[in-house]
């Protein structure tokens, strides 16, 4: 098996260990759903949604697939052709996997933020075209800092700034994990939809037992207890 998982999700726990309580008490989503597939229009319109940020693995489709699973795909193409909707991804992805994501999604721009000496810096992909921009707007050619990994308010505060949201509120973040999808989304402002994870054995053992932590850490800070 290769290395690199074991690097992602430890580089997953790395970063959100320290605001781990805080994120904790954002890990509540304005919206439970058992899949993608129950998500509509019209859902959208009567909260207000304008711009979606979209996860992928565990969300759209299994871990690394190459389409959207078949059970949502119908309602994934229905959001997307809706004009009144934009969107955006944000994605725990490896390098290779950013670049396949582009060809799997070639009409929604496939975002990656890195934290550089010049602060943060957008990556921007659509279909085959890339352009970076630093936190001042400028275009740069690349980056020599890190790539940051969710769970990241800078992530989805670059999404926001790519979708052109007045509002945070007017945004919907839609992922099948509550601290790297939904917190960081909440600390926003952004509406999130949490659903269940797609066929969550095509995740490695370890990325398994931390989804399976994230749950007890969901239960004991739900005000629900």
């Amino acid at each position: 098996m290769s290395s690199s998982w074991r690097t992602d999700w430890l580089a997953t726990v790395v970063q959100g260990v320290p605001e781990l309580t805080t994120l904790c008490r954002h890990m509540l989503p304005t919206i439970h759903l058992d899949s993608v597939a129950a998500l509509d229009s019209a859902l959208l319109r009567s909260l207000g949604v304008s711009a979606v940020i979209w996860d992928v693995d565990g969300t759209l489709m299994r871990r690394h697939g190459t389409v959207v699973a078949p059970h949502l795909a119908d309602a994934f193409e229905r959001l997307c052709s809706d004009l009144s909707l934009r969107h955006a991804i944000l994605s725990n992805c490896s390098e290779q996997r950013f670049v396949e994501l582009a060809g799997i999604f070639p009409t929604i721009p496939i975002l990656r933020i890195y934290n550089d000496d010049f602060g943060f810096v957008v990556r921007r992909r659509l279909g085959d075209d890339e352009h970076w921009t630093d936190s001042g707007g400028n275009v740069r050619q690349h980056s020599t800092g890190h790539a940051l990994r969710k769970p990241s308010v800078a992530m989805v505060r670059a999404a926001l700034n790519e979708l052109g949201c007045a509002s945070p509120a007017t945004a919907l973040m839609v992922g099948d994990q509550y601290l790297t999808d939904v917190a960081p989304a909440s600390m926003l402002g952004v509406l999130t939809v949490k659903v269940r994870t797609v066929e969550p054995h095509s995740f490695p053992v370890t990325v398994r037992a931390l989804q399976s932590a994230e749950r007890v850490l969901y239960r004991l800070s739900s005000p629900r207890g």
